[in-house]
């Protein structure tokens, strides 16, 4: 995810730090400039215990709340956006985590879920839906 929405930013430079963010991502992790700059732009936290985790699966739940500070990382203002009080997901509830984050990506039709209305915040994305979403939000919304 975290190479995947570097590229998407055209690679930019990063100022790599004396150690690593992460206690699970050493300098030599394949990704660990990609991994700094996700952290150092604000697009990760990482888990409260100081890990990254690169080698799990991201759930979709995690996927929305990257794309949505990944969006306001290069200049998309939403302070604005207001959580709706009905879900767009018939399996997300109004204050579950990252509601506002799946709502966004729902209201600019980046994330459309499932034929059943459900969204699934807890699997995991298949690269295929990754590519769409990532698509979606450079050539719709970021353009």
């Amino acid at each position: 995810m975290a190479a995947f929405l570097y590229r998407l930013a055209g690679e930019p430079d990063v100022d790599l730090p004396d150690s690593s963010p992460f206690s699970d991502v050493p300098e030599s992790n394949q990704f660990y400039t990609e991994i700094v700059w996700a952290s150092q732009a604000g697009i990760t936290t990482g888990w409260p215990d100081g890990t990254f985790r690169p080698l799990e699966p991201i759930a979709r739940d995690a996927i929305a709340a990257f794309l949505y500070r990944y969006a306001e990382n290069e200049g998309l203002d939403l302070s604005g956006f207001p959580e709706p009080a009905d879900s767009p997901f018939t399996d997300v509830a109004p204050g579950q985590q990252f509601y506002r984050e799946i709502s966004w990506l729902a209201s600019v039709d980046i994330a459309r879920g499932w034929d059943d209305g459900s969204f699934r915040p807890l699997e995991s994305t298949k690269r295929d839906a990754m590519a769409a979403f990532l698509h979606r939000l450079s050539t719709e919304v970021l353009s």
